[in-house]
């Protein structure tokens, strides 16, 4: 009888420590450890023997990522998914590991050092503030696709030859639906003055302040001097090639106290390379004040 309690209680011991350290001092529970310490967890897997992607290839995601009680950042913010290349890990347990174990509609959470994400990664020369050392940030991923570079190459080149063929209507169709009557200056310029100035001409050489704000056809504005520390207008000298030619031609054109919208083509704005959240092949409406002239 002493013989069959003593072998219970050993089974009973075993069966304890087992639960003990698969639920006590898992670090993180419902996560997977890979060799060179990232933890993940799949939420969809669509198929695990799926063609997974290589360093180099362009992945298309939705990503969020917070410190656990912060979102520190969410692509949702965007205009939609954003792109980005698989890059070889640059610490272990980056979570560059886990995006190469994704594959299409496949969506995922990792758990990453945040020394190492900022200050190898983001390459910051010491952390934030809101960050404090030690601690992780968890990594939401849902992937949408990847291709290689040489098929994103084609895609972009694809939509970019796309924006400059409807440029020109796209640009007519906001003439006509904006009731411009105005003819185009031989720049492709629409120069319509909305307040006659009655101070100083604005002319090449001279030192000018604007106020302006300037936004895309669809009405997406991407940037104002109203939004600038202590609103504030631009100064610049014009016709010196320190702003883009639309403006010296069109600031050209004022008298301080005069306000005007220009609607510029890409041609004298941005051309096929655009800038910052300013697409390649873009005409730009700005509605501008001349407040001087020196």
């Amino acid at each position: 009888m002493m013989k069959k309690t003593f072998l219970f209680s050993i089974a009973l011991l075993a069966i304890i420590s087992v639960l003990f350290t698969s639920c006590g001092t898992e670090k993180y529970p419902g996560y997977t450890e890979t060799d060179s310490g990232l933890f993940y967890k799949f939420h969809v897997q669509n198929n695990v023997d799926s063609l997974k992607p290589v360093i180099g290839d362009i992945l298309t995601l939705e990503m969020n990522y917070s410190s656990g009680d912060s979102v520190l950042f969410n692509s949702a913010d965007l205009s939609g998914p954003f792109q980005l290349p698989l890059q070889l890990p640059t610490f272990q347990g980056d979570f560059s590991e886990g995006l190469a174990m994704m594959s299409d509609g496949d969506s995922a959470t990792f758990i990453v050092s945040a020394d190492s994400i900022y200050l190898k990664t983001f390459k910051f020369k010491t952390l934030p503030d809101f960050i404090d050392s030690g601690s992780v940030l968890y990594f939401n991923i849902k992937f949408i696709n990847s291709m290689s570079q040489e098929e994103a190459m084609k895609q972009y080149q694809a939509r970019i030859e796309k924006k400059k063929n409807d440029e020109a209507l796209d640009l007519l169709k906001y003439i006509e639906d904006n009731n411009i009557t105005v003819v185009p200056n031989e720049s492709g310029m629409y120069y319509i003055e909305t307040v006659k100035g009655k101070g100083k001409k604005a002319g090449s050489g001279k030192k000018v302040k604007v106020h302006y704000t300037g936004t895309l056809l669809d009405g997406t504005k991407f940037d104002s001097s109203f939004d600038h520390p202590d609103a504030k207008p631009i100064e610049f000298t014009l016709g010196q090639g320190q702003v883009i030619k639309g403006w010296d031609e069109g600031i050209g054109m004022m008298r301080v106290g005069g306000k005007a919208t220009l609607v510029i083509p890409s041609v004298i704005a941005y051309g096929e390379r655009g800038r910052g959240n300013i697409p390649p092949y873009a005409p730009l409406v700005f509605e501008v004040e001349l407040v001087g002239v020196e």
